[in-house]
């Protein structure tokens, strides 16, 4: 999409309100995309520490950004637009985790098995009203992006190297379980000894 095209857009164009005072960005799924690129890029250059992005990679996304798509964005448009997504993640992950609930992959949306769960959830959680119904295409970036580190195996930095760490671990621990020995010339007492 060229540049031009995108100020034509109602998304994409910063709005002043009627005091000139606050100003929004209306974001689409492409500029969305070129954000999540820019924050993997920065959290791959150690700016992303303690759960949290250091000033610098808003700073960056902003310039990056304004300069592909030709607008003017701040970085506090990035911050709050990435605030909003891990708000998502939140409310969505609570969801997901109650019965009842299930993500589908193909419409990019919660789904509900059952209604009247459902209608209870809400009354409890009437943040989640909105979730029923709301496609998010970028759902797997968001959580890329937005889950907390967890550190499950040794030296791990967050999930997805913990990930890597543990299929290591189990492939050392089934390494060692499947080594052979030859045992032909030890004498019966020494093969007992090692069954």
């Amino acid at each position: 999409m060229e540049s031009s095209n995108v100020k034509n857009k109602s998304s994409g164009k910063r709005k002043m309100s009627s005091e000139d005072t606050r100003s929004y960005f209306a974001w689409n799924l492409e500029m969305e995309c070129v954000l999540t690129n820019v924050l993997r890029d920065q959290r791959n250059l150690d700016n992303k520490g303690d759960g949290n992005w250091r000033a610098v990679t808003y700073s960056t996304a902003a310039q990056i950004f304004s300069k592909h798509f030709g607008v003017h964005l701040m970085r506090d448009n990035v911050k709050n637009h990435f605030k909003l997504w891990r708000t998502w993640y939140e409310i969505a992950s609570d969801i997901l985790i109650q019965s009842g609930f299930d993500w589908d992959s193909t419409k990019y949306m919660i789904t509900v098995e059952n209604e009247i769960a459902w209608n209870e959830y809400v009354k409890s959680h009437e943040e989640v009203k909105r979730f029923q119904f709301k496609v998010i295409p970028n759902w797997d970036d968001i959580v890329d992006l937005c889950s907390k580190d967890r550190a499950t195996g040794l030296r791990a930095k967050n999930a997805l190297d913990a990930n890597d760490i543990m299929s290591k671990e189990t492939n050392e621990e089934e390494a060692i379980h499947s080594v052979s020995f030859d045992l032909e010339g030890s004498s019966s007492a020494t093969r007992k000894n090692i069954r």
